[in-house]
């Protein structure tokens, strides 16, 4: 994902955890850092902190009951902050059979 960016899920369905490894991508990672964050419906689930390669965080979330899920990019810094890319690697929700998520 790009240094400054949203992408929003609606949930149906029962939906438990939220899960994902959130670091700089290994092809901009001299580029600076960024703060990862996590919403679910307009309230902060999850905030990094600034983040530098090669920090990875890993957050497992409570996303029971939320109905919009929110992953955003913000803050780069560095030498290059317009270059700074975000992994969101291995992000999964968690729930039960019948469970969907969509744009």
């Amino acid at each position: 994902m790009a240094a400054v960016s949203r992408l929003d899920y609606r949930l149906r369905g029962d939906w438990q955890l939220f899960r994902a490894d959130v670091g700089i991508d290994d092809s901009c990672r001299q580029a600076g850092g960024l703060q990862f964050q996590v919403w679910g419906d307009d309230k902060l689930l999850f905030d990094s902190g600034l983040l530098a390669a090669p920090a990875v965080v890993k957050p497992e979330l409570d996303v029971r009951g939320i109905a919009l899920l929110s992953l955003r990019t913000l803050g780069a810094g560095g030498k290059d902050a317009a270059k700074v890319c975000a992994n969101w690697a291995n992000a999964s929700l968690i729930g039960f059979s019948g469970d969907r998520a969509g744009k």
